[in-house]
């Protein structure tokens, strides 16, 4: 990936974060939800904008569907804020790393938690 490619990237996961926060009053998105990644087409006319939202999967599902719903407004907000000849068309996923890591973290925890129980019992 192009140095040019890796700051439109950065450009817009810094904008589109900070836009869903506060320029989206939408009820179905989730307040825990951050832009992890953006992946732009090397034409610049469309992007992969990777969401994590912790929360349940209706919460999540809920989050996306508002997410797609706002992606027009969020391409015209970004638009007036950045200097790009041509905003890409945006488009969402959800990035279920963290929750993952979440996951792995909770199980980690509770293996420590079984041992040191079980080193006092002996």
């Amino acid at each position: 990936m192009s140095r040019r490619m890796e700051r439109v990237n950065a450009t817009l996961k810094r904008e589109l974060g900070l836009l869903i926060h506060e320029a989206l009053a939408d009820p179905r998105i989730a307040p825990l939800t951050s832009v992890t990644d953006v992946d732009t087409s090397p034409d610049l006319t469309t992007a992969k904008v990777s969401v994590s939202v912790m929360g349940t999967d209706e919460e999540r599902s809920a989050t996306l569907t508002a997410l797609e719903s706002a992606a027009g407004f969020l391409r015209h907000s970004v638009e007036d804020k950045v200097r790009m000849r041509h905003v890409p068309r945006l488009s969402f996923k959800l990035d279920t790393r963290l929750g993952k890591t979440a996951e792995m973290m909770a199980f980690m925890d509770e293996i420590a938690r079984e041992d040191v129980m079980r080193r006092r019992a002996e």
